[in-house]
This record gives C-alpha cells, sequence and structure tokens, in this order.
C-alpha cells in the first residue's frame, strides 16, 4: 500500500499558532506520527487499483463461464448427433 504522508512542520506550526506550547506541540506530532506508521491505511490509489482488479477479475471469470457453456453444448449436440 501507498504511504500516508503528512507535513510534520506545518502540524506543530499550526499547533502552536493554536496557542499550544512548543513541547506538548512536538508531543502530539511524535505521537501522531507514531499512530499512522503503525495503521495500515488504505489509500484512494490503493481502492482505486483493487477495484480494477476485481472488475478485470470479473471479466475473466465471465470469459471462462462462456466458454464452459458454448463448450458444454457444442459437445452436447455433438453427442445427439452421435448417437441420433
Amino acid at each position: 500500500m501507498t504511504a500516508v504522508t503528512f507535513d510534520t512542520l506545518q502540524l506543530v506550526k499550526d499547533l502552536e499558532a493554536s496557542g499550544i506550547r512548543p513541547q506538548q506541540a512536538e508531543a502530539i506530532n511524535k505521537a501522531l506520527k507514531s499512530v499512522i506508521n503503525a495503521s495500515d491505511v488504505a489509500t484512494k490509489s490503493d481502492i482505486k487499483e483493487l477495484e480494477l482488479k476485481i472488475a478485470e477479475t470479473k471479466t475473466e471469470i465471465i470469459k471462462w463461464n462462456s466458454a464452459a457453456i458454448v463448450g458444454s453444448v457444442g459437445l452436447a449436440v455433438t453427442l445427439i448427433k452421435m448417437l441420433g
């Protein structure tokens, strides 16, 4: 999966601008980075890629099922001709 990134410096600046002390802002930043790095998060790109693979797989299944049906019908016709 694609790595999730964010601007840690901007986060600290935003926290400090909202009145949080620099030491606390750094601690929050560190904790947030740990959570993001520890989690296995799917991105929109990951989901799109998976959707494409599912669509391709469905197409392949339809092809194989169609070929099996056509083959079965052909075999049935051949057997009927041979027996009839």
